[in-house]
């Protein structure tokens, strides 16, 4: 069965199969509706008490006694998701792919900052965009999502990354390393063995690491502990995976509950209100929640960037 969607203009898109749900499911629909609005106000009941009881970071940085040299501007390695499906829950399949404002946005600050960012995906192949991510809502203007699209359809370096055992073995060229969201993340990134090193080699060496949306659950996969293990971070919460996969996906991801995942493995998880811009930065690692986020993102890993580049190390002060 098919669909044809409607743009708030009224135009009509290209038909795609339904997501919607049968009538068997119209009980279980219901009742993911009334979830969702329970725990909507829970979370507006709630919100401020999160925000009071915010964990601090476990690492911050240190700097020289003696000014260092500064560092020149150097490389940034983003790891972009090559997936182009996904299996859900109830082994449906829905197109996937890294989230394209989530790359791009930082890309743009990065690089308007005078750093030099390369591409690489699994096996070096062209990444994939999440046809999700193109919508509107995402979005602060039609000329920027165009702009987006422009550059990854175009861009040489995009359409031809480098592989991450490539990338691996030319790690210490970079300064650091990205890692964008999109539910592709899950399919290709969140077990590759190379990206686990990638992002272990960054963070001895104090490097900035940086993962938005769903890449902070690529960290309860990597062996532990690691020089990562037990840092403060946020993620896609609870509330906006449950909103995706009633809303967009119709159906349960495979992986999910990212955020109690993290806790489970020792992190400290924060979560600010569903679609609220939320970054954090633990000394070298910065995370951010969902694409509502990429500025404050984009803010705090310059700033980590800038740290390192004076030479910083990261260093506890007496948290236990």
């Amino acid at each position: 069965m098919t669909t044809e969607r409607t743009t708030r203009n009224g135009e009509q898109r290209a038909t795609e199969p339904t997501r919607g749900l049968s009538r068997r499911d119209e009980p279980r629909g219901a009742a993911r509706k009334a979830a969702l609005l329970a725990g909507l106000a829970v979370l507006l009941a709630g919100s401020a008490l999160a925000a009071c009881a915010a964990a601090p970071p476990r690492l911050h940085p240190v700097f020289p006694e003696r000014p260092a040299a500064v560092k020149p501007r150097g490389r940034i390695l983003f790891v972009l998701s090559a997936a182009r499906e996904q299996t859900l829950g109830d082994r449906s399949k829905r197109a996937t792919g890294t989230f394209l404002g989530e790359f791009y946005e930082p890309y743009l600050a990065l690089t308007g900052a005078g750093h030099e960012v390369v591409f690489a995906t699994d096996g070096g192949a062209a990444p994939a965009i999440d046809p999700e991510s193109l919508d509107e809502r995402y979005w602060e203007d039609e000329a920027r999502r165009a702009q987006a699209q422009r550059f990854v359809e175009r861009a040489p370096q995009i359409r031809a990354p480098l592989s991450l055992k490539r990338a691996r073995a030319a790690a210490d060229s970079f300064d650091g390393i990205v890692v964008p969201g999109g539910q592709g993340v899950m399919v290709d990134l969140l077990d590759n063995a190379d990206l686990h090193a990638l992002l272990a080699h960054f963070a001895v060496k104090d490097q900035p690491v940086g993962l938005i949306c769903h890449a902070p659950a690529v960290l309860t996969r990597m062996r532990q502990p690691n020089p990562l293990s037990r840092r403060t971070v946020t993620s896609v919460s609870s509330f906006e995976e449950f909103y995706i996969e009633t809303f967009v996906m119709g159906a349960d991801a495979q992986v999910r509950d990212i955020g109690e995942q993290l806790e489970d493995h020792g992190y400290d998880h924060e979560a600010a209100f569903p679609g609220s811009a939320h970054a954090l930065r633990d000394c070298n690692l910065v995370t951010s929640q969902n694409p509502f986020s990429t500025d404050r993102f984009s803010a705090l890993y310059l700033e980590a960037l800038t740290d390192y580049r004076h030479g910083a190390r990261c260093a506890s002060r007496g948290r236990p």
